[in-house]
């Protein structure tokens, strides 16, 4: 039995291991997932199948289908997403998102184009975002941000040295996200698009990519983004109905109204579940995007700010697995899908509020959707995985970064025993010059040393200033220093009296200087 195997056995046995046969890949279990995040997003899943219920029930009996139809195919979807995302918490570790993270692009990339081909993608109020037939859609767009986030995690990893390089570590990222947004753009879906935007940049910003390498980019996007929303007739009519709603009340402006309305309806408590008026013909599609105003009008201000608290619980619990995870990999993953959710939940709710413009973006695990279900439960899934793995403690934290004196170091370091420590040197007194280090010669010399001639004469020279500099007068020397030589090992009370010493010398020591610099 090899050493290694040994180790294996011996880990295995504590716990720390699950397998130990030689040649297998060993899997670390730190620890039990965050169940509080767990349970966070089940509570969010049940609250969201009840709204859609409750939103789509009128909806249902005016297409002469029965009142539970949307609901049960979003109960279908939530139990699909919480297998898997079981299934990953579980048995896929996130490390395999890093090995598989090319694939899933081009995989990707190869659904956004399959969508746009007539007859192929599926064609629902103008736009073409689908792929399937009969009761059973793909939405590639909603893909596309999962994967986005895994391939940027997987790139400024993989690409940490280029990081400041914008050729090489900035370029090829920001060529991703631009293809994608444009074919998301060409569906078209605007509110998708601007998703991925947000959350592909905020891997970018998380990745420690310098502002300044951003600027250049910035300046194009912003540029485009604002041509994608005014050349296309009903986006400019969406933004014009956002700064004139009651101007427009009976065309853009109406869904945004009735929202206001249903929001103002709820007062404190809410009118009761079923009793909303607004999901009964006057908002035109209540269980999606504009769900909110029905849920508010339902359970009134406390439900709302009931789910905003249960989203903050989401949000504060993914960032803290963001900041323990154990690699550079896990901790981009999960920045960037808790921000995928507090970027769709923030324009979803500035949205029916009038903070944005409408885009159509649902509400992350409440409005109806099948697809956008199960790819945020399966990201929940990936930041589940990475919880399990998470450190006990911020791995950017030094355990030393507090300046202690050289004594307790030392001390620090014969109790921890791996390595030697020196032999005790007597404290320096306060007026006794140090030796300078004879193979590194300070600062100011270095910077008047003769670098013309010979090797061998530059070699010469600088021994010479070294021998001169070790036989000089310390009283001299400590005149013209305030501070300790550079490189001597001395306590911050030390160096705090000697300040104090150079400051009450008598004028008479600055002629002796001057003197002294004279004479050398």
């Amino acid at each position: 039995m090899s050493k290694l195997r040994e180790l294996k056995c011996i880990l295995a046995e504590s716990g720390i291991l699950t397998r130990c046969t030689e040649g297998e890949i060993v899997d670390i279990q730190r620890h039990q997932p965050d169940y509080v995040l767990y349970f966070t997003v089940l509570i969010l899943c049940a609250t969201g199948i009840i709204s859609v219920y409750s939103a789509s029930s009128v909806w249902a009996i005016n297409h002469q289908v029965a009142t539970d139809y949307l609901a049960v195919k979003q109960l279908i979807a939530a139990a699909l997403g919480t297998l898997l995302m079981t299934v990953i918490m579980l048995w896929v570790p996130y490390q395999s998102m890093y090995k598989n993270a090319v694939r899933f692009l081009l995989t990707d990339l190869f659904l956004l184009f399959v969508v746009l081909i007539p007859h192929v993608g599926h064609t629902q109020n103008g736009s073409r975002r689908w792929i399937g037939t009969g009761s059973i859609h793909i939405q590639p767009s909603e893909i596309a941000i999962v994967v986005t986030i895994i391939y940027l995690s997987y790139f400024y990893t993989r690409k940490i040295s280029y990081l400041n390089d914008f050729k090489r570590g900035v370029r090829p990222a920001l060529f991703i996200i631009a293809m994608q947004f444009v074919l998301i753009i060409i569906e078209p879906d605007m509110g998708t698009a601007l998703t991925l935007l947000g959350t592909a940049l905020t891997v970018v910003f998380a990745s420690g990519a310098r502002l300044r390498k951003l600027i250049i980019p910035g300046v194009i996007f912003v540029p485009a983004v604002f041509l994608a929303a005014t050349m296309v007739h009903y986006r400019s009519q969406r933004i014009t109905a956002w700064l004139h709603p009651f101007a427009n009340a009976k065309t853009s402006g109406y869904q945004l109204i009735q929202g206001w309305t249903g929001i103002a309806a709820g007062g404190w408590f809410g009118k009761g579940f079923g009793m909303s008026i607004e999901k009964t013909g006057y908002l035109p599609i209540p269980q999606a995007d504009f769900i909110f105003p029905v849920f508010t009008e339902e359970w009134g201000f406390v439900g709302a700010l009931a789910l905003l608290i249960t989203f903050a619980v989401l949000v504060w619990r993914g960032f803290r697995v963001a900041r323990h995870t154990p690699d550079r990999f896990s901790a981009l993953l999960a920045v960037g899908i808790t921000s995928m959710i507090v970027i769709k939940t923030l324009i979803n709710l500035g949205a029916v509020t009038g903070l944005l413009p409408v885009t159509g973006i649902p509400l992350p695990f409440i409005s109806y959707g099948g697809t956008s279900l199960v790819m945020d439960m399966m990201a929940m899934g990936i930041l589940l995985n990475i919880s399990r793995h998470a450190l006990t403690y911020e791995t950017d934290t030094e355990d030393l970064a507090d300046v202690i004196p050289v004594d307790e170091a030392r001390a620090l370091k014969a109790e921890s025993g791996n390595i030697d420590v020196e032999e005790e040197k007597p404290p320096r007194e306060p007026g006794k010059t140090a030796q300078i280090h004879p193979f590194r010669p300070s600062r100011e010399k270095k910077e008047k040393a003769p670098y013309k001639g010979s090797t061998a004469t530059v070699r010469n020279n600088w021994r010479a200033r070294q021998e001169s500099s070790a036989t000089r007068d310390s009283r001299v020397k400590r005149a013209k220093q305030s501070t300790p030589a550079r490189g001597v090992q001395s306590t911050w009370r030390e160096r705090s009296k000697s300040r104090s010493q150079s400051a009450n010398t008598p004028a008479g020591g600055k002629n002796k200087r001057k003197g002294g610099k004279n004479r050398r």
